[in-house]
């Protein structure tokens, strides 16, 4: 339980000019004014016009001439005169004041978060994407349509890469001329045909296109301020009596605590959807492809 005591023998020195006067104006007003006068020698009043050294000396003069009696004033004091004295309510807002969770600037939040490199990121990564397809379809035509004129030699030039085909098909016989002329020929037999065709078109070229992204991305924010603040005020009062003089011992005690939480709650959630298919032949490639196969 802290006493009016602690508080006097408390380091001061890092408390500013108002947390000083609030302490002796509460010393004050526990105390009666006799007292504090004798003490102080100085008004609340003419506090302000006084150097934070000069108010300390006077908290050290109250610390000097502490006297057991003054905590029973103290138990009697009201929690307003106790926040004066002990500070630690003005303590509990300060850390809430700092913290400034009760009026969070979710704005300036807001406008802190880099937008460029979220959603330009997965923008980013789609160009890319797309490059990338675009050197691997020329790979593919490169390694498959084309190989080297000599197997042997890997700085030899490249050719088309054909595909043959033989096959038999009926045809015009040479030797027919008419039924009555040459009855004993037929007019159509069975001949050989090549066929020769880029390899490259009998095969699907991989070429994809990424036909849309779409980039979802939320915020959510949440700032919270709790303060529990308790007090507990007991008394005791036990009397002994005999053939003697009647003894009656009070036992007053007083007890207040105090607590405080401040939660801010960040939530980032980013979701991209990224669309591709498989992209038609480039109008160029179609056309090479068309001329090599005539």
């Amino acid at each position: 339980m802290e006493t009016l005591k602690s508080v006097l023998e408390s380091n001061h020195t890092k408390k500013t000019k108002n947390e000083l006067i609030d302490l002796l104006s509460g010393v004050q007003k526990v105390l009666s004014p006799s007292v504090y006068d004798k003490i102080s020698g100085v008004e609340i009043s003419e506090l302000k016009d006084l150097s934070v050294k000069e108010i300390l000396a006077i908290v050290d003069q109250f610390k000097a001439g502490y006297d057991e009696k003054w905590e029973k004033s103290l138990v009697n004091a009201s929690s307003e005169v106790l926040k004066m004295i002990s500070l630690k309510m003005a303590s509990d807002e300060e850390v809430f004041k700092i913290s400034d969770a009760a009026n969070a600037d979710f704005a300036a939040e807001l406008g802190s978060i880099d937008f460029a490199t979220i959603i330009g990121g997965p923008l980013d990564a789609c160009v890319k994407a797309q490059s990338n397809a675009s050197i691997a379809t020329v790979s593919f035509i490169n390694e498959v349509g084309f190989e080297l004129t000599d197997p042997n030699d890997p700085a030899s030039a490249k050719k088309l890469r054909m595909a043959d085909f033989k096959y038999k098909k009926n045809g015009p016989n040479p030797d027919f001329v008419s039924e009555t002329e040459t009855p004993n020929e037929e007019p159509t037999i069975p001949i050989d045909v090549e066929l020769s065709v880029p390899f490259i078109a009998l095969l699907n070229v991989p070429s994809f296109r990424i036909e849309s992204c779409e980039v979802d991305f939320n915020v959510k924010l949440n700032s919270t301020y709790t303060k529990n603040v308790g007090s507990e005020f007991g008394l005791n009062v036990g009397a002994s009596g005999g053939w003697g003089p009647v003894k009656l011992s009070v036992d007053v005690s007083y007890k207040r605590s105090s607590s405080t939480g401040i939660k801010v709650e960040k939530e980032y959630s980013l979701g991209v959807k990224v669309r591709a298919t498989n992209d038609e032949m480039p109008a160029g490639l179609e056309k090479v492809l068309g001329l090599l196969a005539q």
